[in-house]
Parts: C-alpha cells; structure tokens; sequence
C-alpha cells in the first residue's frame, strides 16, 4: 500500500509539470489521494526557492516507515 501511494506521488509530481489543465480527470484524482499528505508537510517546510519540497519529504516519510515496518 505504501509503494501505490509512493507510485501516486511520483505521477503527481510529473504531471504538475506536464498537464496544463488542473481540470484533467486523473490529475484532480491523484490531487484527491496526495493533497490530504502533502498539506500538512507544507506548513513545517513551506516552498524552497520556489520549489515545492513536500513530495520530496513525503517519499522520504515513506521510505522510513517502510523500513521500521519491514523489520
């Protein structure tokens, strides 16, 4: 289950830079699932230099939980 949410916030990601219509039925879809994550991430690490980090923190946080719940 992780790994889909990790697969969902990696095809966010790209296309937040490929779609130019947010309308788009898959994006308001994936925006639905990631958005509720992503929120509270952005207000501890708000945009960088104009770079949105939180789907970076996001993966990360994954990653870690994975690996306590591995072992």
């Amino acid at each position: 289950m992780l790994r889909l949410f990790s697969l969902m916030l990696v095809i966010y990601a790209l296309l937040s830079w490929v779609i130019t219509d947010p309308r788009h039925p898959v994006f308001r879809f994936l925006q639905s699932m990631v958005e509720p994550v992503l929120n509270p991430i952005r207000k501890v690490l708000p945009p960088m230099g104009g770079f949105d980090i939180s789907i970076v923190a996001a993966l990360m946080g994954i990653e870690i939980l994975r690996s306590f719940l591995l072992y």
